[in-house]
């Protein structure tokens, strides 16, 4: 008989394989992948939350909520890099996912569907992207998951203990995303797994209410903490100016045609993100799991559904990454149907190991393959559907900036160089740049006025540089193209050209042109663009 620490190694060698595998794939990635647009801007809130504590709510003045910075700024206290900490966020909530996962699935088909749930996680492309960028989705969907399993758990026994920690994970939803409010509206559906049978169920469920009630009212308290902002008041008005969501009204009045709208790239991206067939073992885990527990199944299922129907309904852009609360219970039903279609199939064979094995690895197969195409490189992987522009091609995608930032520093010399950009910037190549004192970057204003009419280089991505961007002429003198012919990132020089030759810089013209200095004047009057280029960048 083997001792009780040899059974208990045994039993827990799967899910720390599991996670284990996990931690490998996302660590491979977490400083390769090119910063992406929106992680990059929630990188720089973080910095400012820990340069300043007048700026704790800043997120609030853009229409987001502020978990994110909070815990991106406690991390940039503790020395690390701004977009490594709101990355080191996502990568922990993952790794919270991934434990929730399991639990879940243990409830609904046993060991065997908790151990291929994980493993499904950990491959998930889906997971596997978005896991490692510092965005909120991934640490509202850990929260998500955790409070389904805790109001799981308050439904099957109350608990003062767990209707604590349900408020503080409720509260915690509230403050990282809008998308935290599912939790909410879900709350009642635990009772689905409520045991309605016996005298007691009257007493039982007044309990469940009070209980419910704690949580509810922690987590209000904890929302109202936004209220101590001066940024309060100008959320909501923000929010909206941003464009990424449908009003309750508007999204319910037209469902048909938000699904018609959305549905195209939601569906290019599921198939591509999850593949064809982790979604059937999705389906058949879905079957299984209303054959042999049915309430546990149909809450279950409201928790994978009402995430998609809100994102079509009420975020009329569909970017994937609004998928990603549907992960840990797309997994669990995705693992119970991968180890239900092993057993079937093992039980009617003379070699059952060998073809279970080969069930599994026929369900994993083209999520393993996704996921060694991201490994090998994130810049150039064949991302579905939007995504691909979002994170490799398209003007938002991270890819060239921190090429740009090696170019410019390269560049630099003793004296400050000023960058500006019109539109298109990224806080990606500050972030790139980090502290160097050598490289200033401007926003840029059409005209003739402020540091980006004489700044020495000008960045263009994806919009068209203005018709009057300021003194000179600028010179293309370095591009980034992105993957899969996408938008480039230009670098532009900003000088004067006479004769076929070009001068970058006052003292390039004087000794380009050799002339004594009274010539010089004279040449400097007669010829006014030049002369302006000239008198304003001398002047600088």
């Amino acid at each position: 008989m083997r001792p009780p620490s040899d059974v208990g190694v045994r039993a827990a060698a799967p899910f720390a394989g599991a996670a284990l595998l996990m931690i490998a794939m996302r660590l491979s990635l977490l400083w390769r992948f090119p910063p992406f647009l929106d992680e990059s801007l929630y990188a720089t809130w973080a910095t400012r939350v820990h340069d300043s504590v007048n700026d704790r709510f800043v997120a609030l003045a853009y229409g987001k909520l502020p978990l994110l910075s909070w815990l991106g700024a406690g991390l940039v206290f503790a020395g690390i890099h701004p977009l490594d900490s709101v990355r080191l966020v996502s990568f922990a909530a993952g790794l919270l996912s991934l434990g929730v996962v399991a639990a879940l699935a243990a409830r609904l088909g046993g060991r065997d569907a908790a151990i291929a749930s994980a493993f499904v996680y950990a491959l998930l492309p889906l997971a596997l992207v978005h896991d490692v960028l510092g965005l909120m989705e991934p640490l509202v969907t850990a929260l998500l998951a955790l409070a389904l399993y805790l109001q799981l758990r308050l439904a099957e026994r109350a608990s003062m203990a767990v209707a604590l920690g349900l408020g503080l994970v409720l509260g915690a939803a509230l403050l990282t995303k809008e998308t935290g409010e599912i939790a909410l509206v879900l709350f009642p559906a635990s009772l689905i797994v409520f045991d309605w049978s016996g005298r007691q169920v009257v007493r039982r469920l007044v309990g469940w209410g009070a209980h419910a009630l704690v949580a509810l009212l922690l987590a209000g308290a904890a929302y109202l903490i936004l209220t101590l902002s001066d940024y309060w008041d100008d959320y909501p008005q923000a929010r909206r100016s941003l464009g990424t969501f449908r009003d309750l009204g508007d999204g319910l009045a037209h469902p048909l045609r938000w699904l018609q709208a959305e549905w195209r790239d939601y569906g290019t991206e599921l198939l591509g993100f999850v593949t064809i067939p982790l979604l059937i073992a999705c389906v058949i885990g879905i079957v299984v799991a209303f054959g042999n527990r049915r309430r546990l199944a149909v809450l279950y299922l409201l928790w994978l559904l009402v995430p998609l129907v809100v994102a079509i309904l009420f975020l009329p852009n569909p970017f994937v990454r609004y998928l990603v609360p549907i992960t840990p219970t797309l997994a669990v039903f995705a693992g119970l149907g991968i180890a239900a279609s092993a057993a079937f199939v093992s039980g009617r064979v003379t070699r059952p190991r060998r073809l279970g094995v080969l069930v599994v690895v026929v369900a994993l197969a083209a999520a393993v393959v996704f996921d060694a195409r991201v490994v090998a490189d994130p810049a150039t992987a064949p991302y579905p559907g939007l995504s691909r522009d979002e994170y490799a091609s398209g003007w938002a995608a991270g890819t060239g900036w921190r090429e740009l930032a090696d170019v410019l520093q390269r560049r630099a010399d003793a004296h400050e160089v000023v960058v500006a950009s019109y539109a298109g910037l990224s806080d990606a190549l500050r972030l790139s740049l980090g502290d160097d004192p050598r490289v200033q970057i401007v926003a840029g204003q059409p005209g003739n006025s402020g540091p980006e009419a004489t700044s020495d280089y000008v960045v263009e991505n994806g919009t068209p540089l203005p018709s009057d961007p300021g003194y000179g002429v600028l010179v293309r003198t370095w591009a980034y193209e992105r993957p899969h012919h996408g938008t480039p990132l230009v670098l532009y020089r900003r000088g004067v050209q006479w004769q076929g030759q070009t001068y970058v810089t006052p003292d390039d013209l004087r000794a380009g042109l050799g002339l004594p200095d009274a010539d010089f004047d004279r040449f400097i009057a007669a010829h006014p663009d030049i002369g302006a280029w000239y008198r304003a960048t001398a002047s600088r």
